[in-house]
Order: structure tokens, then C-alpha cells, then sequence
């Protein structure tokens, strides 16, 4: 028996018709039955969203796959199916569906005529001027495909109550969950260093320079202490680290002393730039309190970046003092979006991931 894969190109005209017509759960149904019954057919999975319409499947050795993915679309679409076609057998189906979960431009193709599926990996356009955003955003997952894991969960739902969902479709829904988990992962990381780069492009738009300047962590977490190791990359040699024993990590990777929140005044006076990602007890980043140390500051700016997740620690009123740059994690998401280091690390990850995906099910199906 062999595995396969079979796709409705998006780019043929008998496309709209069999994704309008699969787009209804009971048309899914019957495909899926016409896949139970059929005798040379021992399993299947149906995605019928996202922009595909593709049929993994397990026939019979010897039966011509092709011909018999072409029957079944042709049901469901108006016109000539089978010159409209993608296929894939064997490691090329697990080839092909990694790919489309990392986002990356390639497809495994069989010897017919087929067509690589849409690129999710589009040029990104240059940041523009960086000055703070009014909207707020959320920094997404570069190049995945977001839709095509709950595709996937939904294709396997639907092949479980129509019974035919096997071996060999559970293994490959395994690797596929296990890789959208490493992309995950891997892009929360990507995202964190691009965010960082953000927030590092953005003070040499404040100050010109980052010599000399002096970077206070407030409340440091990983997420502001990797916002911190990027200004350390960056040259910037001076750090304080104010916060409670959760915070002495933070400090010795940094190099820094840990401050006494009784001198926050006086810190903030000194500091340049403020990551502040948690609450520190007994601080408080208020108005009243950034009003005077920009006054003891006489006019030297200050870039101040909220790094909590709500982005509530430090009061949004201090942006309007003169010489203050206040931004959120949103802020620099939204920034970021269309920065050229916007998928800084992302496709040199999602590559490997991929290698190693195809890898890995290669070895564990012989």
C-alpha cells in the first residue's frame, strides 16, 4: 500500500467550483464515504480550506492513485479535473505537507503536471519613518500559514468519524503536529529577536548614538532581559538591573549591579533607556514621577519600553512629557511588521525544521 497526496491547483479553473461545493461539511462526508468505499482505498484524509483542496490517502500497490483522486474531485467540480492535478507518493507527501506548514516555496510534485502551491514568503517592505504608532498589533507567526493547522485538525476529525483514518495518516498527523509545534516555538523566538531589533533601531532614531548610554531593566524578565542582551550587541556598555532575587540572573548575564528601588528617582535620571517588563514593589512609573526626573534630565530624551504583556506598567501620560518615547510590546509588533528584520533568523529555522521533519518521518517509515 502507499501514501499519497492529491491536490485541486488553486490556479485551474474547476477550482472555485469543488472548494464552494467542499466547502459544506456533508459534501466532506460523502468524499469521505466515496473514500471508504472505494476497494482500492484504506484510508483518508480530506483539507478542503486554507485555499486547498488536497486528499491524503493510502491505496492499494499497483493502482493508479492518480486516476482515482481525479474520480473523486471530479464529482464535486465543474470541468476537467485530471489535468488540474498536483500529486505526490511516498516521502513526497510528508515533503509536501511540512513545507506548506513552514511556509517555505517548494512542493513535492510527481511526474505529472502540477504547480507549487501560493508562497507564503513575500519580500517585506522597508520600515518606513519610526515614530509611535497610534494602533496596537500583535506580531504574527512569519510565513506560516495560520489557518492550515486548524485545516488539519479538522481534516483529522472528520476522517475519524468516517472511519478512515489509519496508520499510516495518524503517523504522518503526528509529525505534522510535532513540526507546528517546533515552528512555534521557533517563531516566538524569531519574533522575541526581532521585536529586540526594533527596540534597538528605535533608540538610535532617539539618540543618534547608543555610546555612553545607559540601560535600566526594571522588573527584568526574559523578555526584557532579551530586549537587554540586544543593547548589550549593540555596544551599549552601562546596565542597571532593578527588581527583586528573581532579577540576579538577569543582572549577572547582563554584567550590571542590582539598584535599590528606594533610588528609582535618581535612576531613572541616569538611565537612557528603561525596559520595564514587571512590577517592582514599591516603584511606580507614573506621571507625577517622570515629570520630575525629565526635569532633572534637562532635556536629554529618554525611550522607555513598556515590555509587560498588557502593556499597563508604565503610565501611557508619560509619553506627552517633552523628550519621552514611550512604546509597548504591541507598538514595537507593529513596527516590526514591515521592518526589514522583521523574519530576522525565521527562514534559516523554518528550513532546518523542515529538513529535519522530512528527515525524521523518512527514518521512522523505513
Amino acid at each position: 500500500m502507499g501514501l499519497f497526496v492529491a491536490g485541486v491547483n488553486p490556479r485551474r479553473p474547476v477550482f472555485p467550483s469543488a472548494s464552494q461545493h467542499l466547502a459544506d461539511a456533508a459534501a466532506r462526508r460523502a468524499l469521505l464515504g466515496a473514500v471508504s468505499g472505494h476497494r482500492s482505498l484504506s484510508e483518508g484524509l480530506l483539507v478542503a480550506a486554507d485555499g486547498r483542496l488536497e486528499l491524503y490517502a493510502v491505496a492499494d500497490e499497483g493502482c493508479d492513485a492518480y486516476d482515482i483522486a481525479a474520480g473523486l474531485f471530479g464529482a464535486v467540480a465543474e470541468g476537467e479535473v485530471a489535468g488540474a492535478l498536483y500529486f505526490a507518493e511516498g516521502i513526497d507527501v510528508a515533503s509536501h505537507l511540512f513545507a506548506a506548514l513552514c511556509g517555505l516555496d517548494e512542493f513535492a510534485r510527481g511526474s505529472r503536471e502540477g504547480a507549487l502551491l501560493p508562497g507564503e514568503c513575500d519580500g517585506l517592505a522597508d520600515a518606513g519613518e519610526l515614530s509611535q504608532p497610534g494602533g496596537r498589533g500583535a506580531l504574527g507567526a512569519p510565513g506560516l500559514p495560520a489557518a492550515l493547522p486548524a485545516c488539519w485538525a479538522r481534516a483529522l476529525s472528520e476522517a475519524r468519524k468516517a472511519a478512515t483514518l489509519g496508520d499510516a495518516l495518524t503517523r504522518l498527523a503526528a509529525a505534522a503536529s510535532g513540526l507546528s509545534s517546533a515552528l512555534s516555538a521557533a517563531d516566538a523566538s524569531a519574533s522575541t529577536a526581532a521585536l529586540a531589533e526594533t527596540a534597538v533601531e528605535l533608540a538610535r532614531r532617539v539618540f543618534g548614538h547608543l555610546e555612553r548610554r545607559c540601560v535600566l531593566a526594571a522588573g527584568a524578565g526574559d523578555f526584557s532581559l532579551a530586549l537587554a542582551g540586544a543593547f548589550l550587541g549593540a555596544s551599549v556598555e552601562r546596565f542597571q538591573v532593578l527588581g527583586d532575587g528573581d532579577c540576579e540572573e538577569a543582572a549577572r548575564v547582563l554584567g550590571a549591579p542590582m539598584a535599590d528601588p528606594q533610588l528609582l528617582s535618581a535612576l531613572l535620571v541616569d538611565a537612557d533607556i528603561v525596559l520595564a517588563e514587571s512590577a517592582v514593589e514599591g516603584t511606580s512609573l507614573d506621571r507625577r514621577l517622570m515629570k520630575g526626573v525629565v526635569r532633572l534630565r534637562r532635556g536629554r530624551p529618554m525611550l522607555l519600553v513598556d515590555a509587560s504583556a498588557d502593556g499597563s506598567l508604565i503610565d501611557h501620560r508619560v509619553a506627552s512629557l517633552d523628550g519621552v518615547f514611550l512604546y509597548t510590546v504591541a507598538d514595537l509588533a507593529a513596527i516590526t511588521r514591515d521592518a526589514p528584520w522583521a523574519r530576522l533568523g525565521t527562514d534559516d529555522a523554518r528550513e532546518r525544521l523542515f529538513a529535519d521533519a522530512v528527515r525524521t518521518f523518512a527514518l521512522q517509515t523505513g
